[in-house]
């Protein structure tokens, strides 16, 4: 009987995977992320298949310690984590599970954004501590105009959201969708224009070689004073150090931020493979991102709801019996 190794893992999964498989695979749960450094058991070493989240590591360090893989299962959309390049050379199949959350991270998006704009969280703070009458000053939606970086399945979601704030939508793809255009009525501009443009700014986009920090210290001084940007997507996005310079200068309003660049150092756990100057220097500016009135950031939960988990242990393990099945892995990335 195979087996299979799951990572990151918390108890609601390993339940579910627990019902599900075993009577058909030995199954191996670590709570603990898989890191380069992480010492592997012989079941572990010798598994054909594993599956992780997005907290793991999986560098060519860490995946040749694998003697026999055939599989990884990413519980999650984006796979920056995994070596792709190392999977490729040796033959390993990955698969994401894409899609189960479009609605999910748009909605919490919005709901990020509006606890930002208009001090839910504060105001509740100050109640109560006594303040029936804080500073609350806020801003509407309505009428502003929101920029929307990357339109695929949760940006298109989140163009709809906007649409019924009656907010004015324009939006930067490197691949244009026309019939979202035509059907949302929105208008795609260059990244220059849209920083310009927008009062907010929500990133939707992947992490590749291309956007990682696609918001520097250039598209920050173009836009607004007044400008609210909101990352749901990858910390890796946004220069760390030219938002924190940005917003502690006052050149742009507010940030709400539900990912961080380098963002696993926080969990006070081994922080893997990267550490070196720049990403020490990243870790302290974090810290002090957090610190500042005009943020709002939370650990990386836009995704945590139960329909969205239900359909990422299903996705999960619908790529499993397809590959155990030799059938088409229909969300093969590699």
């Amino acid at each position: 009987m195979d087996t299979i190794v799951f990572y990151d893992i918390k108890q609601y999964e390993q339940i579910f995977f627990e019902k599900e498989l075993f009577d058909k695979f030995n199954l191996d749960f670590k709570t603990t992320e898989l890191l380069p450094d992480s010492d592997l058991s012989y079941m572990e070493e010798n598994a054909p298949v594993i599956s992780v989240f997005t907290s793991s590591r999986l560098t060519g360090e860490t995946l040749r310690k694998f003697k026999n893989l055939k599989l990884i299962l990413t519980r999650s959309v984006g796979y920056s984590h995994i070596d792709t390049d190392y999977c490729k050379e040796n033959n390993i199949l990955v698969a994401n599970t894409p899609h189960y959350g479009d609605y999910t991270v748009a909605e919490y998006s919005f709901g990020i954004l509006l606890n930002l704009i208009r001090r839910i969280c504060f105001g509740e703070r100050e109640l109560k501590n006594g303040d029936m009458y804080p500073e609350t000053l806020g801003m509407e939606l309505f009428d502003k105009t929101i920029g929307i970086i990357g339109t695929g399945s949760i940006g298109s979601k989140a163009i709809k959201i906007a649409k019924g704030f009656s907010m004015n939508v324009i939006c930067y793809d490197v691949f244009e969708n026309p019939e979202i255009e035509k059907e949302f009525k929105i208008k795609y501009v260059d990244l220059n224009t849209l920083c310009k443009l927008s009062d907010i700014i929500t990133l939707h986009a992947p992490l590749n070689g291309a956007s990682y920090h696609l918001i520097d210290e250039k598209k920050l001084a173009l836009m607004k004073e007044n400008a609210i940007i909101v990352n749901t997507a990858r910390g890796e996005l946004i220069d760390t150090e030219a938002l924190y310079n940005a917003l502690l200068d006052k050149k742009i309003k507010g940030a709400a931020l539900d990912v961080l660049e380098f963002e696993e150092t926080i969990q006070n756990k081994r922080p893997g493979e990267n550490i070196n100057l720049k990403n020490l220097r990243t870790s302290l500016i974090n810290n002090k991102l957090l610190n500042l009135d005009n943020v709002i950031a939370t650990p990386h939960i836009a995704y945590d709801t139960k329909e969205a988990v239900d359909r990422i242990l299903n996705l999960t393990l619908c790529n499993l019996y397809e590959f155990v099945n030799n059938e088409k892995v229909k969300n093969q990335i590699i």
